[in-house]
């Protein structure tokens, strides 16, 4: 990792040194002296490479191509891409690639090289926090950056296992889908991704899921158990890493690792902690970190925001952005065949049963290139209206002025609700995992009651189809995908999926392993080409 390592290392310290008031007095400082520094004052070493880790969450950007790369909400976006329930309803432009499976295997593709630079730059900066601080510090304040640098670098290893491996296990016994017949069992000895940390010196091999994992876990428990016990379990404002927000990483993680126990004590703290949202807050349309169910998020303003590459200008079809053009996003029509007009959720998305009811509420206005009045031939079945930058109560008299200052939720309570019930399940709890479920779907549909038959597979498939109406293009249905087995299946009779793209591949397919960057082969005298037929 000669060349990525060492250009992140040194755009660490131009941002580290440049943002501080005596610059040229810590830019050279030996460890000790740092250290020092850093124990008497920690905001004046820590503060820049804390504010840098969340600047690249909110819009990272190594190679910009047709305004798609925005950090994390952009993992969000283009890895919804790659399930069944998000889709293109158009041939439009780079998200394409990733909507046709096709860009997995372009060591030189923008995507696959933005991503690996993204992690590695959280990587480089926690490291930078890790490394300047004493094993034997006990001062809270300091300890504080530490937690947060944990936090960043679990955050950040865990989504390059999301991408750049397979699950720690790819399935589960007892569910629809069960275990992958390639990689059944634990796929801890398959190849990851480098470790790379605050310690490590030269080149680093491709680390195994379970080594990789294994750092996860322990970066993400040290940040959660120092969080907790310094009053920081929630944290005033969700822009913040907190307790939740490593509770929220690590319930993920001991998911795919199938640590039933461990994945239910911290979903439980997230749901005995964290409001969940009503009704109307689900309505707003997910652009306001005060919302109550917020975890962790960030405040978009005018100073940062990066309006056409944006989140919003992908997503937002009441905007000036991509979505306000024509570059729609729609719902499966399966996944909306099994939304009842009695969900709310349903007025997500515009449909023949709630155009007018849509178009009262939100003034389904005429698209700039379709001269016809208002109707639903102006829009593809099911176009998404969930996520609207301004908000859903300025869309009718601003049509979405400040759609670019939309907040970018990250995490969000109900997730844990959604975990609580699946763990149960697993647990063989199923009256558990059913209480769970109804109590947060009844406020989405107050005609709910779980009618599936009372068995492990069944009430799982219950769970996960309720989870994926609930975050339809935040990003979970890719990630539970990979960890349950859930093939891709777009070929079926009334699919509105593109022809090209209707697709009906398991996860075993390579395609859903991104190939490490040809400049990170050339760099790297640990990785060769060869570990690219590894995954």
């Amino acid at each position: 990792m000669k060349k990525i390592f060492l250009i992140l290392a040194a755009g660490v310290a131009v941002t580290l040194t440049s943002c501080l008031k005596d610059a040229e007095v810590t830019a050279y400082l030996t460890p000790d002296s740092k250290n020092e520094i850093a124990s008497a004052d920690p905001g004046k070493i820590f503060d820049a490479a804390v504010a840098g880790i969340y600047t690249d969450i909110q819009s990272y950007v190594y190679s910009n191509q047709q305004h798609n790369n925005f950090g994390q909400k952009s993992f969000d976006y283009l890895s919804s891409l790659l399930g069944n329930d998000l889709i293109m309803t158009g041939r439009f432009g780079m998200s394409l690639y990733h909507y046709q499976l096709s860009s997995w295997s372009d060591t030189q593709y923008w995507f696959v090289e933005n991503r690996w630079r993204e992690h590695y730059n959280h990587i480089s900066n926690a490291n930078s926090i890790l490394g300047s601080i004493s094993a034997d510090e006990t001062n809270p304040e300091v300890l504080k950056y530490k937690a947060y640098a944990q936090t960043a670098r679990g955050y950040a290893y865990l989504h390059l296992s999301y991408l750049f491996g397979v699950p720690y296990y790819m399935g589960a016994e007892g569910t629809a889908w069960g275990m992958n017949t390639k990689y059944s069992g634990s796929n801890a000895d398959a190849p990851c991704v480098p470790i790379i940390k605050e310690d490590t010196q030269g080149d680093q091999p491709r680390a195994t899921v379970g080594q990789v994992f294994e750092l996860i876990v322990s970066d993400l428990t040290a940040a959660y158990e120092f969080f907790d016990a310094n009053g920081m379990l929630m944290t005033a404002t969700p822009t913040d890493f907190d307790g939740l927000v490593a509770a929220n990483y690590l319930m993920r993680a001991h998911m795919i690792m199938h640590n039933w126990t461990e994945a239910e004590q911290y979903a439980k703290i997230i749901v005995d902690t964290a409001p969940i949202a009503s009704a109307a807050d689900l309505m707003q349309g997910f652009s306001d970190i005060s919302l109550p169910n917020v975890i962790f998020g960030c405040d978009i303003t005018a100073d940062n925001t990066t309006t056409y590459m944006s989140y919003f200008s992908q997503m937002d079809m009441f905007g000036d952005g991509y979505a306000g053009i024509g570059v729609w996003r729609a719902a499966d029509a399966r996944l909306m065949s099994n939304i009842p007009t009695t969900d709310i959720r349903r007025d997500w998305f515009v449909c023949p049963d709630n155009h007018a009811k849509l178009s009262a509420e939100l003034g389904l206005y005429p698209i700039p290139y379709y001269t016809e009045g208002p109707s639903p031939a102006n829009f593809p079945m099911y176009q998404a209206c969930k996520f609207i930058g301004a908000g859903r109560a300025n869309v009718v008299d601003g049509y979405g002025d400040g759609w670019h200052l939309g907040d970018y939720i990250y995490l969000r309570s109900e997730e844990a609700h959604y975990c609580l019930a699946e763990i149960y399940a697993h647990q063989n709890n199923l009256d558990g995992a059913i209480k769970v479920l109804e109590d947060l779907t009844k406020i989405r549909n107050a005609e709910y009651a779980y009618a599936g038959a009372k068995t492990k597979a069944d009430v799982i498939s219950e769970i996960i189809l309720q989870k994926r109406i609930e975050f339809w293009g935040e990003g979970l249905e890719h990630i539970d995908n990979r960890r349950l087995n859930i093939p891709v299946t777009r070929n079926y009779e009334g699919s509105n999926h593109l022809a090209a793209c209707a697709y009906n591949i398991g996860q075993e397919d390579p395609r859903f392993v991104y190939m490490i960057p040809i400049a990170e082969i050339e760099a790297n005298s640990m990785i060769d080409e060869e570990d690219q037929n590894m995954h």
